[in-house]
């Protein structure tokens, strides 16, 4: 099932890493981008590339703080955003 969401999600253009990582961060909600590492085995400098073109995508937002985490935005708004655009 993964692998089918990822490819839709591509097709949205997102990279294939993007995607799996926005996956990931519906399935945790807000979490640093060493948790997302962790998680998906992506290195953290690749992760951090990826979270801050989801950010500039509008797929994810992010909360800085103490520690910078980031959580997902929901996905019919994402996807309506990405058809206006």
């Amino acid at each position: 099932m993964n692998s089918t969401l990822i490819e839709n999600l591509m097709s949205f253009g997102l990279s294939r890493q993007e995607a799996q990582i926005y996956i990931e961060l519906i399935k945790l909600g807000e979490s640093t981008g060493y948790e997302i590492s962790k998680v998906t085995g992506i290195s953290r400098s690749n992760v951090y590339s990826s979270l801050s073109e989801l950010v500039n995508k509008g797929a994810c937002v992010l909360s800085e703080g103490e520690t910078s985490k980031y959580d997902a935005v929901n996905p019919e708004e994402f996807l309506s955003f990405l058809r206006y655009e």
